[in-house]
């Protein structure tokens, strides 16, 4: 953001925002103690409560969580699965297992009508779009089809898709930008041809298709996911972050 831009903000908003690059930029990495409000309040050279006030937006954004008698840390980044599981049905105290990815490959669509009002770009703006599919256990569990906006992240590159963890991951490391989750729903549908065929699916087999837009820590729409969960033999659940 620009400097005149951002003096248009609220003071502690401006706060806010400076924090998130400086953690973008590495400045302090996951679960690493900030310095205190008095001397954030220094550097920033705001009041003590205008610091306080900044870091609670950012306690609730899921970026900082404080430690009782210790301080303010800065909270391990979500993965693609924003805090979500599979376990074993039933069993709503397992540790989760690892899920391993593999990338499928990335091309350029253009944004429909609907896609583009979520994402609040233009009707035919070009968009990218990663699919991936996701294993546990040796089994084939999710398919995911991820759209980013071109003009917001042109620079996106195979390598790093494949060498990363995930979207997000590559997101905050490639580009200093933090996702969280905006809004997302369920539904159990029947799955089309071509994910059928990546899924492996044999006839007509209702999946749960899970949709979901995730915003910057701005509220600027970044990411729009669609993912196709097998879940005959798995449960989702929901785990909480940090």
């Amino acid at each position: 953001m620009h400097a005149k831009s951002l003096s248009r903000l609220p003071l502690y908003q401006q706060v806010k925002r400076q924090i998130l690059e400086r953690i973008a930029e590495g400045e302090w990495a996951s679960n690493e103690l900030l310095p205190s409000e008095w001397d954030l309040a220094d550097q920033f050279d705001v009041s003590q409560g205008t610091v306080r006030k900044a870091l609670s937006e950012l306690v609730v954004d899921g970026v900082l969580y404080r430690q009782q008698g210790r301080g303010t840390f800065v909270a391990e980044p979500l993965d693609d699965w924003a805090g979500m599981s599979l376990v074993s049905p039933g069993l709503l105290t397992e540790k989760p297992d690892r899920l391993l990815r593999e990338f499928l490959g990335m091309t350029r669509v253009h944004a429909s009508e609907e896609l583009a009002a979520v994402m609040k770009v233009r009707r035919g703006a070009p968009m990218h779009r990663i699919r991936m599919l996701w294993r546990m256990q040796g089994q084939l569990v999710a398919l995911d089809d991820v759209l980013l906006p071109v003009e917001r992240f042109d620079a996106v590159d195979t390598r790093w898709l494949r060498q990363m963890p995930g979207v997000w991951a590559m997101l905050q490391q490639h580009f200093g930008t933090r996702l969280r989750v905006e809004a997302e729903q369920w539904r159990a549908i029947l799955p089309g041809r071509e994910e059928v065929q990546l899924l492996g699916l044999q006839g007509e087999v209702p999946v749960l298709q899970y949709l979901r837009l995730s915003c910057d820590m701005q509220g600027v729409p970044s990411e729009w996911r669609e993912r196709w969960c097998l879940t005959d033999k798995f449960g989702l659940t929901r785990q909480e972050n940090g």
